[in-house]
């Protein structure tokens, strides 16, 4: 059965780990650096979309500004260094051991309500586990909300499939070959591998939290995007994370359906120094 802790102390890499890859979710409340992570990015949100506030832009914009702004609002947030910044000490205020933690991309999430201001990268996701994507079963993921959200604004959870297994495509999908389509150009290609049945959504655990809550799952739990039809964007961020201890000793969620054909390690850097994982974890083994 899966558990929802809630904490209001730092939980080191090990103890975390141990509850996470056996399926548990873990929800640090109210911490200092994720509340400073989330003020910047409102002041960065803000900027783009003024005058409009941003959670009805969409309704004073046409779905190709929108887009626009949204794109370039996100790959803004990815690289800028304020937030890099932001988002190291509101990990490491939880618990993470910078030295030995690997992350990938910084993400703002942006999901405006309804369908018509949607694009690549302002969308909502169908249910998937991001190990079919990573083939990392140590991945650990981290999600917070940037304004208020509800059941009916927010990611959701199902740990009904934590240990089922569902169809899905990840054998038939290959980061090397988004990569190569992206460089070129070219979106036809699928953001992620998805589930081809049926949910059981008998458990269905929508993530209501406040800004400043951290939410930390692992990366083989079931998950997708609510439906937004309230009238209100919502905004959130995430990361993932691995630890190069867990992977040098084999600890990590269940791979219960994925078939990834290859595991694109090189996904990851170090928080400490940006070094690849792909890397380290050669040198290592």
């Amino acid at each position: 059965m899966v558990t929802v802790h809630e904490r209001l102390a730092p939980l080191d890499d090990c103890s975390r780990g141990a509850r996470l890859f056996r399926g548990d979710l873990i929800v640090f409340r109210s911490v200092d650096a994720v509340s400073a992570l989330v003020s910047k990015a409102v002041g960065m949100i803000r900027e783009v979309f003024a005058p409009h506030d941003p959670l009805v832009a969409q309704g004073a914009l046409a779905s190709v500004a929108y887009a626009d702004k949204s794109e370039a609002l996100i790959r803004a947030f990815e690289k800028d260094p304020g937030i890099r910044n932001l988002y190291r000490a509101a990990l490491e205020a939880v618990g993470v051991d910078a030295s030995l933690t690997y992350w990938d991309r910084l993400r703002l999430r942006i999901q405006p309500s309804g369908e018509t201001h949607m694009s690549r990268r302002v969308m909502n996701l169908a249910p998937h586990r991001d190990s079919w994507g990573s083939n990392v079963m140590a991945q650990v993921n981290w999600w917070a909300p940037i304004y208020p959200v509800t059941a009916e604004r927010t990611m959701v959870i199902y740990p009904a499939h934590w240990d089922r297994p569902i169809a899905n495509t990840s054998a038939d999908w290959d980061f090397e070959a988004l990569r190569l389509r992206s460089q070129r150009g070219d979106d036809s290609y699928p953001l992620l591998p998805v589930a081809t049945e049926p949910v059981d959504r008998t458990s269905a655990w929508p993530v209501v939290i406040e800004p400043g809550d951290l939410l930390c799952f692992s990366g083989a739990h079931l998950h997708a995007s609510v439906p937004n039809t309230t009238g209100i964007t919502r905004f959130s961020t995430e990361v993932r994370t691995a630890n190069i201890e867990d992977l040098r000793a084999g600890r990590g969620a269940p791979n219960v359906d994925g078939a990834a054909p290859r595991q694109p390690l090189g996904w990851f850097h170090s928080l400490a120094d940006g070094a690849s994982l792909a890397a380290a974890f050669k040198q290592a083994t």
